[in-house]
């Protein structure tokens, strides 16, 4: 079997991507069965992680070299280690475990999943061709290209003529280990209820995997190993301690479930507390700051694809109860600092002058609420008025052109939105109906700078807004009121790169949505640039706040969401509001660079 891939690494970071992709996956499905609160699955996720990630980068660094490893970039240090990844990871696991009180349950799922998710990064090794086999004649052996490590150490040893185009066909036991890994995971998985206290399992499973990395080291080259090849009575250092962490493993568990009457961990009930999510995510931010010069960035993604989340939750919490009213601007300020150090992590790029053209396509439903007074006449306490009170439930959508240039730490944007939908209006005493037909057409022009942002344009056409109006006319038949021209503005202040306050006057296109004109909102690109972007604002017409997402998933194609959290009017009249949602997707096409 002959392994020639193109661009191996790519295929190795897709495993590593995949394998806490799993571990995610299982472990939020298990904590939302369990109603486990997930801001704080999500940052014991996140401890998880960055510990497996750092552990598995330092455990192949010699300790006098660690602070010249996370304090420089450098190419030097760029191997991993399962080992490393694996203590580190428990390290954090238990360290999550304490802090937020998770029981039994979540210890005993790492215990099998952990094993599952490195036999997942062991088909990329396989691809990769690092940690590669002895030379073996198999019809399953397999041969490696020139450029893989493989190929390089054999030449270097001489085993192969430099000219020679393959190596020489070795074991594969990369997938060996997989196939091993997979099944410890199912055997830890099947046993995990036999053992009587907490941790067991873990244990189990750390002595199981130590007696699978001593045996399999016999049939792994030497040369493609990053640890001591120094022998001690026919094995390597690195095979004995392997056989010596099982024996302790192994004794320790012995001892632990048959001599002691403790629990190594014991499980609490899982905090709710906010205070300590809040502390924690500046620890991690922290940490994240300290160790940033040694991951690479798909070793970052890992972490922040949970952490993200996890900061997000905390800050709907901290906003959704009321009993937290009192900490909402210093804790909101202190969760920005992650945000900050995001930024810190994304390599910086040489300006240059790119253009391209943009089509948006978008849309947008809902419902929301009208309260019209009218007959005005003169009260005791000045004017009084009757009221009527009407739902609206719309359904747009809409499409966009636009012309986009960077140039200098700016973005110049200039187009037209068309959009169009239907608005049913329904009066909530009389319950009589009415639908119409509403459409604009919007000219804008945008400049976003690195501190300063400014828009403005107009909507034309047959339009509708949400406010409460006040008609002084002696009746009314229905809610509506079309505007024909409605001016629009934007203002943004701040460095976008990582934080900015802005006002919208507007603004929505091309997903145009008649019940939001006015707004404002805090938010950060995350580093990224104008693509990418994340905020949370309040929606001053409706009383409501929102949150919204920008992101480029390719070169090409971009996706905005933005969800608008449900107001309450007219409650009395046994209407509640929903959630509504906005989005639009983005084709980038014409691209030149200066």
């Amino acid at each position: 079997m002959i392994i020639s891939i193109d661009n191996p690494n790519v295929y190795f970071k897709l495993f590593y991507l995949l394998a806490f992709t799993f571990i995610f996956l299982v472990v939020i499905y298990k904590s939302i069965k369990r109603g486990y609160h997930l801001r704080s699955v999500l940052l014991m996720l996140t401890t998880i992680s960055l510990f497996t990630v750092i552990g598995s980068r330092l455990f192949t660094i010699p300790i006098q070299d660690w602070l010249s490893a996370i304090s420089t970039k450098s190419l030097v240090f760029n191997n991993r280690s399962a080992i490393g990844g694996l203590l580190f990871g428990l390290v954090g696991l238990v360290i999550s475990q304490r802090v937020f009180g998770f029981n039994r349950p979540m210890l005993d799922l790492y215990a099998w999943i952990g094993p599952f998710a490195l036999g997942i990064i062991k088909f990329g090794c396989l691809v990769n061709g690092c940690c590669y086999g002895l030379p073996f004649k198999g019809f399953w052996a397999v041969h490696y290209p020139k450029g893989t490590h493989a190929h390089f150490n054999q030449w270097y040893s001489g085993l192969i003529e430099n000219e020679a185009l393959l190596s020489l066909s070795v074991h594969p036991v990369q997938l060996y280990e997989s196939l091993l890994l997979f099944s410890i995971g199912y055997i830890v998985w099947k046993t995990h209820k036999l053992f009587k206290k907490n941790a067991s399992a873990l244990l189990f499973g750390l002595f199981l995997f130590f007696m699978m990395r001593f045996g399999i080291e016999f049939l792994r080259d030497p040369n493609g190993s990053q640890f001591s090849s120094i022998y001690y009575w026919g094995l390597r250092s690195y095979q004995w301690s392997m056989l010596g962490y099982a024996i302790l493993t192994g004794l320790l568990l012995w001892i632990y479930e048959t001599r002691t009457q403790k629990e190594f961990i014991k499980g609490l009930q899982n905090s709710p507390y906010i205070h300590v999510d809040f502390i924690y995510i500046i620890c991690i931010s922290l940490i994240l700051y300290t160790f940033r010069a040694l991951f690479s960035s798909y070793e970052l993604l890992v972490v922040w694809i949970k952490f993200i989340p996890a900061i997000l939750l905390s800050l709907y919490y901290l906003y959704s109860d009321t009993k937290l009213k009192r900490y909402r601007v210093l804790t909101s300020v202190l969760l920005l600092a992650p945000f900050y150090i995001f930024a810190q992590t994304i390599p910086n790029q040489m300006p240059e002058i790119k253009q391209y053209k943009r089509i948006d396509f978008g849309a947008s439903f809902g419902d929301f609420a009208n309260e019209i007074a009218f007959n005005p006449r003169e009260g005791e306490c000045g004017t009084s008025y009757d009221y009527e009170y009407y739902k609206q439930v719309y359904q747009m959508i809409g499409l966009g052109y636009s012309q986009v240039t960077e140039k200098y730490n700016r973005t110049y944007t200039y187009g037209i939105n068309l959009s169009g939908g239907n608005l049913k209006s329904t009066n909530l005493e009389t319950n009589t109906k009415q639908s119409e037909f509403i459409f604009a057409a919007n000219p804008f022009y945008k400049i976003d700078g690195e501190w300063i942002g400014l828009g403005f344009g107009l909507q034309l056409g047959k339009l509708r807004i949400n406010k409460f109006e006040e008609l002084n006319e002696n009746n009314i038949e229905d809610a509506k009121k079309d505007y024909n021209i409605i001016p629009e503005f934007y203002v943004s202040v701040g460095p976008r790169k990582y934080l900015d306050v802005d006002f919208n006057y507007g603004f929505m296109m091309p997903s145009a949505y008649p019940t939001l004109y006015s707004r404002s909102s805090i938010g950060s690109s995350l580093g990224l640039g104008h693509d990418y972007s994340f905020r949370y604002g309040r929606i001053w017409n409706l009383e409501t706040d929102y949150v919204s997402a920008e992101a480029l998933i390719t070169d090409q194609f971009g996706i905005n969401l933005m969800y608008v959290f449900k107001d309450n009017s007219f409650d009395y009249l046994d209407y509640d509001a929903s959630g509504k949602l906005v989005f639009s997707l983005n084709y980038r096409f014409g691209h030149k660079t200066k």
